[in-house]
């Protein structure tokens, strides 16, 4: 899951979740993490979604390339979440 050739296939848990924004980046535990599903106005099927403290973060985007996700948190302009999956990483996106 590296874009790396370390020869490391596993990533330590304060690689596995992290939250940032636009002046801020933090470790945040499993399991404070709640997973659920969302309504958002411009879709018709309710949309993945996570809860972390108390604030609601909807499925952006998922990619297996830890460049890709740098690049795209870049030009976010609100709050995120990135979360490790089983193929790579999720970008969640702040909603409420």
């Amino acid at each position: 899951m590296s874009d790396k050739t370390t020869g490391k296939d596993i990533l330590s848990e304060d690689e596995l979740f992290r939250l940032g924004g636009k002046t801020l980046n933090f470790v945040i535990v499993p399991a404070d993490v709640k997973h659920k599903h969302i309504k958002v106005e411009d879709l018709d099927k309710p949309v993945a979604a996570i809860s972390y403290n108390n604030y609601t973060y909807s499925l952006f985007r998922t990619s297996n390339s830890w460049i890709e996700v740098e690049k795209l948190t870049s030009r976010l302009s609100v709050a995120y979440l990135i979360t490790v999956t089983a193929k790579g990483w999720a970008i969640w996106v702040f909603e409420y």
